[in-house]
């Protein structure tokens, strides 16, 4: 599964690496258990964490990131299978 998310979203321009590579960890999670809670599909108390501290990254006042820029690489990966 990690390697289908760094696919889809390796490509996405979030100005850090770090956060490029907690999206695809979340990918990774929500995709291994797509009905599950956020804290049910994280692995523990830490990692949960991590992921509200990735969604908090959209305020303004932060980094900025929009689901444009999280969904784009995915996006583009999807048009290029049709």
């Amino acid at each position: 599964m990690a390697n289908w998310a760094g696919d889809e979203f390796g490509g996405a321009e979030l100005g850090d690496g770090r956060v490029r590579l907690r999206l695809i960890k979340l990918a990774t999670r929500f995709a291994e258990q797509p009905t599950a809670s956020i804290p049910g599909a994280c692995g523990d108390w830490a990692e949960t964490v991590a992921a509200y501290r990735f969604f908090d990254q959209a305020r303004a006042g932060k980094r900025g990131l929009n689901w444009q820029s999280i969904l784009q690489p995915h996006m583009d990966c999807t048009q290029g299978r049709t």
